[in-house]
Order: structure tokens, then sequence, then C-alpha cells
């Protein structure tokens, strides 16, 4: 059975609490050096792995989110300008 036939791989976490990622999931996921990846810890105590893309939809949502709070709330360099 090849790597990319199982469905999931395993490492040892070292003295320094390293982790060395299996060669397969950098190459299929893109992560080179300096790639930067984010952890999350799940409520049944698993952890998620994502590599940050600049993009998160979740992020973007919620700054969505939260410009669209703020329209209507202050004037804008136009309506300043109307008013002279």
């Amino acid at each position: 059975m090849s790597i990319i036939d199982k469905d999931f791989m395993e490492a040892t976490v070292t003295s320094k609490g390293q982790v060395t990622i299996p060669v397969e999931i950098r190459r299929r996921s893109g992560i080179k050096k300096n790639t930067k990846v984010r952890f999350e810890l799940k409520q049944d105590g698993d952890i998620e792995m994502r590599v940050v893309n600049g993009h998160n939809s979740e992020d973007e949502k919620e700054l969505l989110h939260m410009i669209q709070g703020l329209m209507g709330q202050y004037r804008t360099g136009m309506d300043y300008l109307k008013d002279r």
C-alpha cells in the first residue's frame, strides 16, 4: 500500500514539541519552507491543522459583517463635500 492510499499518517513529537509533517502531506497541501499553518483545538479534543493562505472565508465573513454594521454610522468624504 502506498502512502497515498493511507487514510492517515503518523509523526512523533520531539522533546522540543516539534513534529515533522510527512512529505506526502506537504506535497499535496503545498506546504513549503515558511508556510504558515493554523492549529485549532476542537471541542472533542481533536486538533485541526490548516494551511494559512491569506484567505480564510470565516474571517472574511466576520470582516464583512463588521463593515456592514458600521455602514451608515459615519459620514463619507462625499457627504462632507455635499455640505460645502
